[in-house]
């Protein structure tokens, strides 16, 4: 017997016939199954009851609901079954309580039964020992916004918590063991305090976000944690409406990402980020054109620069134009603070105003990789880029000028020259193209070469595929 029919043999022996359709799933022990059908959302878990006898109760031993309000016709079918479900089994251990609001436009209204509903809910979980949280609500009435209890501070069990648009009440206390990660979206708080103790009152906490809500009741957002590893903050997408001054503060010494996007907080206090990675910076430090820069504003001088200190250990860096322009602005009265170990740095523009780049790239003398991207704003001009004063740029190895790009060439040409003549060990200098210009790459690669180049070793390449 050769070895291919040995393995025919075998395969019938098992019941595993070669062509025909073995569902070898149902095989599988209900612990397994169950493990399975909770990374799905319980409406399609529930289906799979029609399958076979096998699968028809299967769906109540899956420990946790993934729901969406928009799977349910009628409010009250959604209520009962989740009272239904959370009474199979009721002694048993849950992983997960999910719901969400899917649909974009909601079939019933809530009410203040719903509220409670929810908060009923939240408890009966929270007392079976569950390790995920996630209520993420929708309303736009304050009077029908749902509270957490107070129980979810305490509960030893739980992994991840993530709500959106809920009331987190003042805690007396704090302790969540095992709570890794938290994803707050437009939460309320009872005040500053509130929101340190739930952060403070995660021992091992690694992954951390905040998306602001302006009624949040928050001024002073501190973040003081030995174990988190990335924090993403988002600021109020409204106006400041109480003029107060928005601080946030982070005290995290492990952290390794941060994301910060917030034109509304007047200062960050950055402290202990010695093992920053990666930093996506959007902040205006609460400048605009309504409210300028002041050179003769010591107090927001003095924040930006012990902001710039602070994030000095970071690797790997996005900038928002509006966070180059206070940058800049500040440069005009100080020298900024050197970011010594930064290697990779993605600048955007949203004009033209390139006179931000040079001083900005002093104060990185070790970049290697730069990116480039822009947008244009109706009628403006491109500002210059070659004032004659600015130095070499001595480690520079890539360089990547994305699209949207320029529709004057000349000023193009400026800008791919500037880098070529200023950077001594410069390996590639890509330019991306608009796509309806790609005919024109032949003719505008040409033209690049003939600029001179301080590193012999360049390579000048036009592509109309973006990768920033």
């Amino acid at each position: 017997m050769d070895e291919d029919e040995e393995k025919r043999v075998r395969a019938k022996r098992s019941g595993d016939r070669i062509g025909d359709d073995v569902d070898r799933l149902s095989d599988l022990p209900d612990n397994l199954l169950c493990h399975v059908l909770l990374n799905i959302p319980t409406k399609d878990v529930v289906k799979s009851s029609v399958l076979s006898k096998r699968w028809r109760d299967l769906w109540r031993d899956v420990p946790g609901l993934d729901l969406g309000y928009g799977d349910f016709p009628d409010y009250n079918e959604f209520v009962s079954f989740v009272d239904r479900f959370l009474g199979f089994n009721c002694e048993s251990r849950l992983q997960k309580l999910k719901f969400e609001d899917r649909c974009l436009e909601l079939k019933y209204e809530w009410d203040e039964p719903h509220v409670a509903n929810v908060t009923r809910w939240i408890n009966v979980v929270l007392k079976r020992k569950v390790q995920h949280v996630h209520v993420l609500e929708s309303t736009w009435d304050v009077d029908k916004e749902v509270e957490i209890p107070s129980t979810v501070y305490t509960c030893e069990s739980l992994v991840s918590l993530k709500l959106r648009d809920v009331i987190l009440p003042d805690p007396e206390s704090v302790s969540l063991p095992c709570v890794k990660v938290i994803h707050l979206d437009e939460v309320k708080f009872a005040n500053d305090q509130a929101l340190e103790r739930l952060i403070s009152g995660c021992s091992v906490l690694e992954s951390l976000t905040i998306n602001r809500n302006v009624h949040d009741n928050v001024k002073v957002l501190r973040v003081c944690s030995k174990s988190l590893l990335s924090f993403t903050h988002v600021g109020q997408c409204e106006e400041n409406i109480n003029d107060e001054d928005l601080v946030v503060a982070v005290d995290a010494p492990r952290l390794e990402y941060m994301w910060l996007s917030d034109h509304e907080t007047d200062s960050f206090i950055i402290s202990n980020l010695g093992s920053l990675v990666k930093l996506h910076m959007d902040v205006t430090f609460n400048l605009s054109s309504q409210k300028r820069f002041d050179p003769n504003d010591l107090q927001k001088r003095n924040v930006i620069r012990k902001f710039l200190v602070g994030i000095s250990s970071v690797k790997d860096m996005d900038i928002a134009s509006e966070t180059l322009e206070a940058i800049y602005n500040y440069s005009r009265c100080e020298r900024v603070p050197l970011l010594r170990n930064l290697s990779s740095l993605r600048a955007y523009f949203s004009d033209y105003r390139w006179e931000m780049l040079p001083v900005f790239l002093e104060s990185c003398p070790n970049l290697k990789s730069l990116s480039l991207g822009f947008s244009k704003s109706p009628g403006e001009q491109p500002s210059s880029i070659l004032p004659g004063h600015h130095c070499f740029l001595p480690t520079l190895e890539y360089v990547k000028i994305g699209k949207p790009m320029i529709d004057d060439e000349e000023a193009e040409t400026k800008l791919v020259s500037y880098f070529l003549e200023k950077s001594t060990v410069l390996k590639k200098l890509t330019l991306f193209l608009n796509p309806d210009r790609k005919k024109e790459a032949p003719v505008i690669l040409k033209k690049l070469l003939t600029i001179p180049r301080l590193s012999t070793s360049c390579q000048v390449v036009v592509s109309d595929t973006l990768t920033l």
